[in-house]
């Protein structure tokens, strides 16, 4: 039923991001195309498709997050949520779809912005250079590091995707608990999501943070030399292996007060 979830929710938000990653593209391609052609009879086109380009650009990133939003909330806390709480789902599958469409559709819209950048910046012969660039800086990466520049990368890809999760799930969190009154829903969930953030933070301040650096204190491979201020491999992967922990405790701990209220406490009224 999750595959179902998924595929309804994909298609649901397609119809509105697969447009806008076109129209950004198509745009700024005209804007490649326009901008170098020089005569003053190409200006004003050329203004005119840069300020297309930047607005759909800036569009597209406020339309993910209030697409975040609004599917979660339209779908499972509005009258809409009558029907979609009668279907035989837990509420984590529920909680679980929004959460990795919401992931993709960031995601995809971080690279198709860097696409676009790409296309109107680039100079004839640019790519190859940056590839190349990208290959000798790897091949120093790993003449330094070995293989385990692979788990590195490994470990940075999970704590960016957890550090996203992390961001979608607290404002969930914050959702599900507005939706716990009767009135003012929606500045309820202003101030579960400041309470929630404080609450995070102070955490991460005062336990996580000196947990951490106590721990890695006690390491003594953290810098190569006393001379040295290049960190070791294994010192980094464990620095980034334990932010990926506590990040991923935080994203539990919103999930699992989105799946009570949903599921024990669900308000629709």
């Amino acid at each position: 039923m999750l595959s179902k979830l998924l595929k309804y929710e994909l298609k649901a938000t397609g119809r509105i991001f697969l447009p806008l990653f076109l129209a950004l593209l198509m745009f700024a391609g005209i804007t490649k195309v326009i901008a170098p052609i020089g005569p003053e009879e190409w200006a004003t086109p050329a203004t005119i498709s840069m300020i297309t380009y930047i607005i759909i650009l800036v569009g597209m990133f406020v339309m993910t997050f209030i697409m975040m939003i609004q599917r979660f909330k339209n779908n499972l806390l509005s009258d809409e949520g009558y029907l979609m709480h009668t279907l035989p789902v837990k509420p984590w599958k529920h909680i679980v779809s929004k959460l990795f469409v919401s992931m993709l559709w960031i995601v995809a819209s971080g690279i198709i912005a860097l696409i676009s950048v790409l296309i109107i910046t680039l100079e004839k012969g640019r790519l190859t250079k940056i590839i190349v660039g990208f290959a000798d800086l790897y091949h120093q990466a790993f003449e330094q590091w070995g293989a385990s520049i692979y788990v590195l990368s490994f470990e940075i890809i999970l704590g960016i995707l957890v550090s996203l999760a992390s961001v979608i799930l607290i404002v969930y969190a914050s959702i599900a608990l507005g939706h716990l009154f009767n009135q003012h829903k929606m500045l309820a969930s202003f101030g579960a999501f400041i309470v929630l953030s404080t609450l995070s933070q102070f955490l991460f301040t005062h336990i996580h943070l000196p947990f951490g650096t106590a721990y890695f204190s006690n390491l003594h491979d953290i810098f190569s030399s006393p001379n040295d201020f290049l960190v070791t491999p294994a010192a980094m992967q464990l620095a980034i292996a334990y932010r990926i922990i506590s990040t991923g405790i935080l994203c539990a701990a919103y999930f699992a007060v989105t799946n009570f209220i949903l599921g024990k406490r669900l308000n629709l009224e």
